[in-house]
């Protein structure tokens, strides 16, 4: 019945719309609020004395998510229903739903957050001694509003108190706590501040409101106004430099020579934090390092990524590879440190390169780079990557021709040139084997060619997979600079971006603000508010933007090092943009990284099986050779390792009879463990080989058992 009832009541819904005059779907323009919002802005931020060591903002959670900061939602959230809507929603959460959390079971605490209208925002000093400031903004507009909260306070604890009335500068001092606490209260306005320490005394708290009447720009902006510019997000800040001393002095010697081997303790300050900064949403760390030794092992990138896409990308990816000069100094800081061994194994990794290809690591990072990028657009997906040194490009083409035998081939079509390049596969540059060797799929595969395509347009060297991308590119016209793209559209700084990967979700700021209206209700229904829903406007009447940006960005400037993850509006905005192309930059990391990784360390894991097992190999096969048979019951039970043979491995065991080795993984190699079985073969002439069987998928065993047998079976199968 309830069921019949629902679709009634969405017929008759239906109906209504079908009938309602073309007037009432009209797209008319949503009010905007015009008075004063709900949470207000932070104001120790702009106030914070030159000697503050840290800085932390807590934002008020109606102000991290339902207030203005300057992005695609603002429309959305300064509209006359959702201003409100959040101002009953936060009646309703402090009458109905503070008193249910653990966190407010204080009743000081819930008053406080009742009154709240701001942020919470921590300045702490050092000098003259240690200390703190806490800065907010309530909705009480007089001394008397404020002692009568603070009565309350003094109910629940008879040793709370003021010391008197708040001076005519609204300074004063709350007594019965275990550490001085000083306060000022600005009834025009509601802020009050509250300064405690061990050490804190009336003259210090006075000349501390000194300081912050006057506004500062602090050196901490800067990094604030990459992460979160609006004020309402959550900010921490450090001066590292300042912090470092203190810190050092409760490390362990070790940890010392850590912290200075990996520059940190040359850190001058740090910050992290979720907020908003140039009309996109932001969650970043960033760290001011400076150019000396501290920065030696890292290169300092400057792109320049004026590479053209066919129109507006759908997606792109940068990467930022050393310059040689960067190489070669990164190169010889490193050796400086490495072991003999690795300096020895390096040399002869570069040498057997250079004698393969003909070409050396320096010698391309000097024809190209350091930009290379990934363009997803209308035209198809390909790279750009810039030319250096052209001359030297062709000669590294023409000696790696010569070291292969095979040269690129030129095709002229609508007057461009493209290039087209026949290399052996993976296997081709094997030397001649057999068939008995890598088998008949190898035998195929052994003819394998990598084919590659590309043209040179100004600067930049193009490449795809086909040549139909590049053809296309050509005829739809290129023109879009990738570097603008980047800064003016999705709001990303690449000129120092190790690695920047960003893309376009369609619909994502409509998707967002639906969720935003669900929200709303969730938040109405646990406080037991009723908002009026349907007077939110729709999308349509707010003219919110048909698209989207997510992307993650690694910066390596000078003298910021930076790790950040651009969205829209939220974090979830990732979550829910599966329906656009953005989701083609998430979707290669989950589905191609995550997994190779994965499949990689379960790998290595196996190898320790096949390395244990090599000996107990070794004596059946010795053991074969001098009686002519596999060994029995008690010379088995000999070459056994029953428990714990290794870290992955849990047990080596062999068959009596047959010389099969059971190598059964724990579960830290697998999840649900494994087993493999090394079967032996006894040839004509008394020689010994080996297959690999057993519970393991083949992409997760070793080359060297990989292929010869199904990779499912028991012992003996075939």
């Amino acid at each position: 019945m309830r069921l019949i009832a629902k679709l009634i009541i969405a017929a008759l819904v239906v109906s209504c719309v079908i009938t309602a005059p073309s007037s009432a779907l009209g797209k008319s323009k949503a009010s905007m609020w015009k008075g004063e919002l709900p949470i207000r802005q932070p104001w120790l931020r702009d106030h914070m004395p030159d000697d503050a060591l840290i800085y932390f903002r807590m934002p008020h959670i109606l102000g991290l998510l339902a207030t203005p900061k300057g992005n695609s939602m603002d429309s959305a959230l300064r509209s006359e229903a959702n201003v409100e809507n959040l101002i009953k929603i936060r009646k309703g959460i402090a009458d109905n739903v503070l008193q249910h959390l653990p966190m407010f079971a204080d009743l000081r605490i819930r008053l406080l957050q009742q009154h709240l209208r701001s942020p919470i925002e921590v300045a702490a000093f050092m000098t003259p001694a240690p200390s703190a400031l806490i800065a907010v903004n309530l909705d009480l507009d007089s001394n008397a509003a404020l002692y009568e909260m603070l009565e309350v306070f003094s109910l629940i604890d008879p040793n709370f108190a003021l010391d008197g009335p708040l001076d005519e500068q609204g300074m004063g001092q709350v007594i019965g706590l275990d550490l001085p606490l000083f306060v000022q209260f600005d009834a025009g306005s509601g802020r009050l501040l509250l300064n405690s320490g061990p050490a804190v005394t009336q003259e210090s708290f006075t000349a501390l409101m000194q300081a912050v009447s006057a506004t500062n720009q602090h050196r901490m902006q800067v990094m604030e106004s990459t992460i979160d510019e609006s004020g309402q997000g959550l900010f921490f800040w450090i001066d590292a430099e300042q912090a470092m001393p203190s810190l050092q002095t409760f490390l362990q010697p070790e940890q010392l020579a850590t912290l200075h081997d990996t520059g940190f303790d040359e850190v001058r300050s740090a910050a992290f934090g979720w907020g908003v900064a140039n009309g996109k949403g932001r969650l970043a760390i960033v760290a001011d390092v400076p150019a000396e030794d501290s920065r030696e092992l890292l290169p300092y990138v400057n792109n320049d990524l004026s590479a053209k896409s066919v129109g507006d990308p759908d997606a792109l990816a940068v990467m930022s590879i050393p310059t040689a000069a960067e190489f070669e100094r990164i190169e010889r800081l490193a050796l400086e440190s490495a072991s003999a061994e690795s300096q020895a194994e390096w040399v002869k990794g570069k040498a057997s390169f250079h004698e393969l290809s003909g070409i050396s690591i320096e010698d391309i990072l000097s024809a190209v780079g350091p930009e290379i990028l990934l363009i997803f657009d209308q035209a198809g997906d390909y790279f750009a990557m810039r030319v250096r040194d052209k001359a030297l490009l062709d000669d590294i083409i023409e000696r790696v021709a010569i070291s292969t035998g095979d040269h690129p081939d030129e095709k002229q079509i609508g007057g461009e040139t493209y290039f087209h390049w026949s290399l052996p596969g993976e296997l081709g540059w094997m030397d001649e084997v057999s068939a008995d060797e890598i088998g008949w799929l190898g035998t195929l595969m052994h003819n394998q060619r990598d084919h590659l395509y590309w043209t040179i347009d100004g600067e930049f060297l193009y490449a795809a997979s086909v040549p139909q991308i590049l053809i296309d590119r050509a005829a739809m016209g290129a023109k879009t600079d990738v570097g603008e793209w980047l800064s003016d559209k999705q709001r990303i700084d690449g000129s120092h971006a190790v690695l920047s990967l960003t893309g376009t979700s369609r619909k994502l700021p409509k998707r967002f603000y639906a969720m935003y209206i669900e929200l709303l209700q969730f938040f109405a229904d646990i406080s037991k508010t009723d908002i009026d829903i349907w007077s939110m406007p729709t999308a349509a009447q707010l003219d919110l933007p048909t698209e989207g940006a997510i992307g993650f960005t690694v910066h390596f400037g000078d003298p910021y090092l930076a790790v950040e993850l651009m969205f829209e509006n939220s974090p979830m905005d990732g979550l829910i943009s599966a329906g656009g192309s953005g989701i083609v930059v998430v979707g290669i990391l989950a589905a191609v990284a995550i997994p190779a990784y994965q499949d990689y360390t379960i790998r290595a894991k196996v190898s320790e099986g096949l390395n244990l097992a090599a000996g107990v190999k070794v004596a059946i096969t010795e053991h074969y050779q001098d009686n002519g048979q596999f060994p029995g019951p008690a010379d088995a039970a000999l070459l056994s390792i029953p428990e714990r043979a290794g870290e992955y491995v849990w047990s080596i065991t062999v068959e009596p009879d047959t010389g099969i080795i059971i190598v059964v993984f724990n579960d830290d190699a697998l999840p649900e463990g494994g087993t493999l079985y090394l079967e032996p073969f006894a040839g004509s002439d008394g020689s010994v080989s080996w297959t690999c069987s057993g519970t393991i998928e083949n992409k997760h065993l070793p080359a060297a058992c990989r292929d010869n047998t199904p990779p499912i079976s028991e012992p003996g199968g075939a």
